[in-house]
């Protein structure tokens, strides 16, 4: 559930994609930074129901309009907002689980003019209550550390697969039988998972 401007994700997700770009000022030597947005759906399997599909927005802040070979780029902002399907809370549900929280990591590449690199985000999800039924959102955010790339020319984030460690708590705050969980959650293919592209000169 859980999911770059040279590192972007994250880490659980509606069907399609759309990207969005809007200047900010950004740090020396990368001119303008920029932010942009995805959303995705994974497939991740969950104690008790087995493999759901989940449908998260990606939203990545500090994206750099530009880069120059040799000079870091900024460390980036990501939120992940995970939309939990009707039937893993009716799971939660079974075992008492009133809130939900714990951690996310999120594989990204960074494709520079032909070298990938790969680029993890480190996301907390905050802690949330889990409603009686239906689905619910789940907002996970961190980010990525500053990235020096080595090549000019264009370069392209795309968001790849992500994991999520939960631990679903009782009202009184102790584990329910779940105890912590991860969740090793896959995109579902034929999706467009370009985040963002930019030019390092």
């Amino acid at each position: 559930m859980r999911i770059s401007l040279s590192r972007k994700l994250v880490q659980g997700l509606a069907v399609g994609a759309a990207v969005a770009t809007t200047a900010v000022l950004g740090g020396a030597g990368v001119g303008h930074a920029a932010s942009a947005q995805l959303t995705l759906v994974y497939n991740c399997p969950f104690p008790l129901i087995g493999s759901q599909d989940m449908s998260v927005k990606i939203a990545v802040g500090n994206l750099p309009a530009s880069g120059t070979v040799g000079v870091p780029l900024p460390a980036t902002t990501v939120t992940a907002t995970a939309t939990v399907p009707a039937t893993a809370t009716l799971g939660l549900a079974l075992v008492g689980a009133k809130t939900v929280e714990g951690t996310a990591v999120a594989s990204t590449s960074v494709d520079n003019a032909g070298t990938v690199v790969p680029v993890t985000a480190n996301l907390t999800v905050a802690k949330t209550p889990v409603p009686s039924s239906g689905a619910f959102n789940t907002v996970a955010t961190g980010g990525t550390p500053p990235l020096t790339l080595t090549k000019a020319g264009k370069t392209t984030i795309t968001v790849g697969n992500f994991s999520t460690t939960l631990t679903p708590r009782k009202a009184d705050g102790s584990t329910t039988g779940l105890g912590t969980f991860t969740s090793a959650c896959t995109l579902k293919p034929g999706q467009v998972t370009k985040l963002y592209e930019f030019t390092v000169s």
